[in-house]
């Protein structure tokens, strides 16, 4: 026996679509909470990394070395935000068609 499996986006891991269907079904957690903490908590990193290296500068670190290093962080640290942001908007896509489906 085989199971339909809705097919997703490449860049939406499965365990974490997954995980905020349940999160979303289970605990009830509304959506507009969940990506206004994506939000906040991405905000404070990125802001705090760039205080971080504007200090470093300003103090008399390298600033070519430090440039980078915080480019290289921001980069990988928004990539990995945007990528669970996008998991995030996949299952509320996927709760709210089974949602529907349920009340037809």
């Amino acid at each position: 026996m085989t199971t339909a499996q809705r097919s997703r986006p490449w860049y939406c891991r499965d365990d974490v679509v997954d995980e905020y269907k349940s999160t979303i079904n289970d605990d009830g957690t509304p959506l507009p909470m969940l990506k206004k903490l994506k939000l906040l908590k991405a905000t404070v990193v990125n802001v705090g990394a760039l205080a971080f290296s504007t200090y470093a500068i300003s103090q008399g670190g390298d600033a070519t070395l430090i440039a980078a290093s915080a480019l290289a962080f921001l980069a990988t640290f928004n990539g990995v935000e945007l990528g669970e942001y996008l998991s995030l908007l996949q299952a509320a896509r996927e709760v709210q068609m089974e949602t529907r489906n349920d009340e037809d």
